[in-house]
């Protein structure tokens, strides 16, 4: 299986973010947060990493780091190998901690890291961990909103300085931020970067150059390809005639039609569209895509023979 595609850079923001194998705990008590948070500033001294915000959820990570060299893969690496060691060795464990490797994506416009910075700091609402995000000890909010609780290392002022912000206005974004209404992760292409279309051809052109062809994102990043054409790809490779795939594009209220969602999922997995040029397609909104995509997610969990289908596309 092939690695999945970096794109290093320095002086550029990633989020940066990885869960427990088998989606395990990889928190168990207080004492694992804090061997975390130690290492992750050890991490951040020894690789120059500017870490802006960290949230860790008892089976998973979130960070929003800076780098000032093309160094993310060794600076993870390390963390990773250093606290899932001390981790085993506490716990009487032996194994792989996490989920092989960590994942990431670039974020290079200010909007985009402004609204993630909102998003990661809300996790522990969505995962109704508290009610009160003031409340929740593992993560950079309180330090952020109100100047405690939060390791020596981390520093308030860069962060401030970054998003033009203070504890005040911090406090205030984060708790008008709405994740439902802003669909923040649409604007997520090929798993790699968060942006504009501007920003994710100016990456196309720079990865053209790289030989490695058998990175799925890099092939994904690479090719070409309207809404339409990919469309008629997939029509073609699936065997639906015609006649069906015209019946398949216009909207019909209350009925349900698991092809039509599955094409939906096919092109929001490529990771090349957004869920707006989806839907003009299939004369809906955004929102109607998402929703298609979580069924055809639902009945592929438990159709074989649609899974056997589907087995034949890249």
């Amino acid at each position: 299986m092939a690695r999945p595609l970096r794109i290093e850079q320095q002086d550029t923001f990633y989020h940066v973010l990885n869960r427990g194998n088998e989606r395990r705990a990889i928190f168990r008590d207080e004492h694992d947060y804090e061997g975390f948070l130690d290492r992750l500033g050890k991490c951040s001294r020894r690789f120059s990493l500017d870490i802006h915000a960290y949230v860790l959820m008892g089976n998973h990570y979130h960070l929003l780091v800076k780098t000032h060299e093309a160094n993310l893969s060794a600076a993870m690496q390390w963390l990773q190998m250093a606290y899932g060691s001390w981790h085993n060795h506490r716990h009487q464990r032996s194994g792989h901690l996490f989920q092989g490797r960590f994942k990431s994506f670039l974020i290079q416009e200010t909007q985009y890291l402004h609204r993630l910075l909102l998003y990661i700091h809300r996790n522990p609402l969505r995962a109704k961990a508290v009610e009160r995000l003031e409340d929740y000890r593992w993560s950079s909010y309180r330090v952020l909103a109100y100047g405690r609780g939060g390791p020596a290392w981390f520093h308030t002022r860069q962060v401030y300085e970054q998003f033009e912000l203070d504890g005040g206005s911090f406090r205030q974004a984060v708790r008008r931020y709405d994740e439902r209404a802003d669909d923040l992760f649409s604007s997520l292409y090929y798993g790699l970067v968060l942006g504009s279309p501007a920003v994710v051809e100016k990456l196309r052109r720079r990865v053209r150059a790289v030989t490695q062809q058998d990175q799925p994102q890099l092939r994904a990043l690479q090719s070409h390809g309207t809404v339409d054409e990919r469309l008629a790809d997939y029509r073609r490779r699936l065997g639906i005639h015609a006649q069906e795939y015209a019946s398949l594009l216009p909207p019909v209220r209350h009925q349900e039609r698991p092809m039509r969602d599955v094409l939906m999922y096919l092109l929001w997995r490529e990771g090349r569209f957004r869920l707006g040029e989806i839907g003009r397609v299939f004369g809906v909104k955004y929102s109607a895509v998402s929703q298609a995509r979580r069924r055809a997610e639902r009945r592929l969990q438990t159709d074989r023979q649609l899974r056997g289908r589907l087995k034949t596309l890249p």
